[in-house]
C-alpha cells in the first residue's frame, strides 16, 4: 500500500504506528500557525513575482491561507497526527480548500528553512510581548524605590547583617539587573530578525527565489548569508533561552529574599493575602507560594536551555530530525517567563516593609560597627587596625550582655576605650548617618538615591524607545 504522505512518493509502505507517534510534532508546533501562514503568504507572493504563480492563483492561495488561519483561530481546524507538523497540516487543508493549486505552495521551499523561519517570526512576536511586560516591571521597581527612600534596611553579605542601606537602594539593585535582562531580550529579538527562507533543505533552491523581496515582505532586518547555517543552527533559540534563564536567575534570587524576609525569623516583608496561600492542615500558615513557584520555575527554564545545548552538540552538518525537539523548551520558556514577569511585578507592587523590625535587626546586628571604627580613625587619629580591635571588643561585650551599640552603658564603653564616651559616639553609630556617609555615585546616601532614581527613569525612557523601534519591525 502506497503512503498518502505529502512527501511519500518514494515509499511503498505507510509509516508504522511508532514512526507516526514519535515523528509527530503537531501536538505542540501548532503554536506556530500564525507565523506559518504569514511566511506562506510571503512565499506565495514571491512565487508569483518570479512567475511560478499567476496573479489569479496567488489570490486564491492567499484567500485559502487566510481561511485556514481563521479556522485555526476559531478552533474549527482539525489537526491530524498523520500530517505530522503545522506546515503539512496547513498545506493539506489549503489543498482541500483550493485543490491541487495548494500543492504549488511548497515550490522552492523545504520544511527545513520553513520551520527555521517560522520560529524566528514567533520569537519576534513573543519577545515584543515580553519586553512590554518588562517595561511595566521596571516602572514598578522605580516607584517602589521612590516610596522607600527614607526606610533604612539591612544590607547583607554572607547572609549576615553587614551595613545599613536605604530600601530604595535594595530595590534599585534588582531594577538594574532587570535592565540587563531587558537588553538581553532586545539582543534576542535582533538575533531572530533574519531571513532564512531560500535556504531550502541546506544548499539553496533551484528557483530564482527573490530573498530581498521576502525580507521586505516579512519585515526582517537581515538575510542569512549561508544556507547550511540558516537551517542547521539554533543560535536564535539558544539566545532566547539564555535570556529567559538569566532573568529567571535574577527573579529567583529576589523570590528567595522575599521568602526569607517574610518569615517570622526576619519579618521584614509582608505579602498581602492575595499573593499567599494557607495550609491544608496548619491553620496559622501564610505561605509565600508565589515566590516559591517563581524560584522553582528558574530550574525549569534553565533545564530547557541545557536540553537544547545537549541536543545540538552532537548533530552533524545541516538539518537533523533532533531539531524537532527544540520547540518544546522554547514554547515552555515563553509561557514561564510571562508568568514570572507578572508574578515578580505583583510582589514588588504589593510588598510592605516592616520598618520597626528592620531597625531592630540593624541594631542587634551591629550594622554600624564599621562606621564606628572609621570614626575612631578620622576623629581620634587611631590606626585602623587598632580601631578595628577596639570596636570588635565592644561588640563582644555587647553580645555577652545582650546589649546593642545604642544600649551599652557609657561606663562599659569607657572600660574598653576612653574615646568611646565621646559625645559624638551616638552620631557615629547612627543608621541614618551611616547611609549618608556612602555619598559616592551608586551609593546609598539619600542624594545619591535621588540621582540613581533619576538615571533609572532616563534608562526606562531609553528602553521604551528601543522597544517601540523593535515593535515597528513586526508585520
Amino acid at each position: 500500500m502506497k503512503s498518502k504522505k505529502l512527501w511519500g512518493g518514494r515509499f511503498e509502505e505507510a509509516p508504522s504506528s511508532i514512526m507516526v507517534r514519535m515523528g509527530e510534532s503537531i501536538s505542540y508546533d501548532k503554536t506556530l500557525f500564525a507565523q506559518d501562514v504569514r511566511g506562506s503568504i510571503a512565499h506565495a507572493r514571491m512565487l508569483q513575482k518570479i512567475g511560478i504563480l499567476s496573479k489569479v492563483e496567488l489570490k486564491k492561495m492567499e484567500l485559502g491561507l487566510l481561511q485556514v488561519l481563521k479556522e485555526i483561530k476559531a478552533n474549527q481546524f482539525e489537526f491530524k497526527i498523520e500530517n505530522e507538523d503545522i506546515h503539512m497540516s496547513i498545506e493539506s487543508r489549503l489543498t482541500e480548500i483550493i485543490g491541487d493549486l495548494g500543492k504549488k505552495l511548497h515550490t522552492g521551499r523545504s520544511r527545513n528553512d520553513q520551520v527555521s523561519q517560522d520560529v524566528r517570526l514567533y520569537l519576534k512576536d513573543e519577545i515584543i510581548l515580553i519586553l512590554e511586560s518588562f517595561l511595566s516591571l521596571l516602572a514598578v521597581w522605580i516607584r517602589k524605590a521612590e516610596s522607600s527612600i527614607d526606610i533604612i534596611f539591612p544590607g547583607y553579605t554572607h547572609l549576615q547583617i553587614a551595613q545599613p542601606i536605604r530600601a530604595s537602594h535594595y530595590f534599585l539593585s534588582h531594577f538594574w539587573a532587570n535592565v540587563r535582562d531587558f537588553e538581553e531580550f532586545l539582543a534576542s529579538f535582533d538575533r531572530a530578525d533574519e531571513l532564512v527562507l531560500g535556504s531550502g533543505a541546506l544548499a539553496g533552491v533551484n528557483y530564482p527565489t527573490d530573498r530581498v523581496f521576502l525580507q521586505k515582505e516579512l519585515r526582517l532586518s537581515a538575510i542569512n548569508e549561508n544556507s547550511i547555517d540558516g537551517v542547521s543552527q539554533r543560535d536564535h533559540i539558544l539566545k532566547f533561552l539564555f535570556s529567559v534563564s538569566q532573568f529567571s536567575l535574577h527573579a529567583s534570587r529576589f523570590a528567595e529574599e522575599v521568602i526569607l524576609f517574610s518569615s517570622l525569623e526576619f519579618s521584614y516583608f509582608r505579602l498581602p493575602d492575595s499573593l499567599t496561600t494557607g495550609s491544608s492542615i496548619m491553620p496559622q500558615k501564610k505561605n509565600p507560594d508565589i515566590a516559591e513557584l517563581i524560584r522553582g520555575k528558574a530550574g525549569r527554564v534553565i533545564g530547557g536551555l541545557n536540553h537544547l545545548m545537549v541536543m545540538i552538540k552532537g548533530t552533524p552538518f545541516a538539518y537533523n530530525r533532533d531539531f524537532q525537539e527544540d520547540k518544546i523548551p522554547l514554547f515552555d520558556a515563553v509561557n514561564q517567563v510571562k508568568l514570572v514577569l507578572e508574578g515578580v511585578r505583583e510582589m514588588v507592587r504589593e510588598l510592605k516593609i516592616l520598618e520597626k523590625n528592620t531597625e531592630k535587626s540593624l541594631k542587634q546586628g551591629f550594622a554600624t560597627a564599621t562606621d564606628l571604627a572609621d570614626w575612631l580613625v578620622k576623629r581620634k587619629g587611631l590606626p585602623f587596625r587598632s580601631s578595628h580591635e577596639i570596636v570588635g571588643e565592644l561588640v563582644k561585650r555587647c553580645t555577652e550582655k545582650h546589649w546593642t551599640l545604642d544600649t551599652i552603658p557609657k561606663e562599659e564603653r569607657k572600660k574598653i576605650h576612653e574615646a568611646l564616651v565621646d559625645p559624638e559616639y551616638e552620631e557615629a553609630i547612627s543608621l541614618e548617618t551611616s547611609c549618608e556617609k556612602k555619598d559616592v555615585r551608586g551609593g546609598t546616601a539619600r542624594r545619591r538615591q535621588i540621582e540613581q532614581i533619576s538615571k533609572a527613569k532616563q534608562k526606562l525612557n531609553d528602553l521604551t524607545k528601543q522597544y517601540i523601534q523593535r515593535k515597528g519591525k513586526l508585520k
